[in-house]
């Protein structure tokens, strides 16, 4: 069985948890994140990279602080469009980050937001198990 099939044959309350626990995934990654963003900037001499370092700081203080903490909030009362929606800014504002080192020989961060980003998908691909109306199968 993989993890895409048994989606199909759990309860409603396991796919809510599930959703939950890759939402505290996704933020607690986030947050490593900011920490070695904030690493780096103080590290760096070089005047592009640490422009390209503040704007992520600006992107990550935001996924951290806004977006993922109003997914976990909205995520504790159900309303599950929200949660795609938050996590959908979150892929976002990653990118925007990667963006910036486009010009620049190489992206401290290009691993990292890249894992962000594929977090917040998986977590939008689980939370949309939630909008669809729920139907159980039968083993």
């Amino acid at each position: 069985m993989t993890l895409r099939s048994s989606i199909h044959h759990r309860s409603k309350e396991d796919i809510t948890g599930f959703a939950r626990l890759t939402l505290e995934i996704v933020n607690a990654n986030a947050s490593i994140t900011l920490d070695h963003i904030r690493k780096v900037y103080v590290q760096t001499w070089d005047p592009k990279l640490k422009r390209a370092l503040k704007d992520c700081l600006v992107s990550y203080n935001m996924i951290v602080k806004v977006h993922l903490q109003e997914a976990l909030n909205a995520m504790d009362k159900g309303k599950y469009k929200v949660v795609q929606q938050k996590a959908y800014v979150a892929i976002i504002e990653a990118e925007s980050c990667n963006n910036k080192f486009k010009n620049l020989a190489t992206s401290p961060l290009r691993d990292t937001n890249r894992y962000v980003q594929n977090l917040c998908a998986i977590t939008m691909t689980i939370v949309n198990k939630l909008v669809q109306p729920y139907q159980p199968t039968s083993t």
